[in-house]
């Protein structure tokens, strides 16, 4: 996993994760703590251009170039 293709950045509330929006449609969950992947999830292949996430950390909405719109449980 690189950081290559990053399109967007957004941190956790807590400041543990950094979620990265990247270029192929899939967005990954990093641990800032241990620098190791979490999680990955694949919402198509049109960049994510924008993410956002709810104050208590859990919900993570994504928005991609094709304009659509993705809701994701993180934790």
């Amino acid at each position: 996993d690189n950081f290559n293709s990053v399109e967007s950045l957004a941190i956790s509330p807590d400041g543990k994760i950094l979620i990265c929006g990247n270029y192929d449609g899939s967005i990954k969950l990093w641990s800032l703590e241990t620098l190791k992947p979490l999680h990955t999830f694949q919402d198509g292949s049109s960049s994510v251009l924008g993410l956002a996430l709810s104050r208590d950390g859990k919900t993570l909405a994504s928005s991609n170039e094709d304009s659509t719109v993705h809701i994701w449980q993180i934790k």
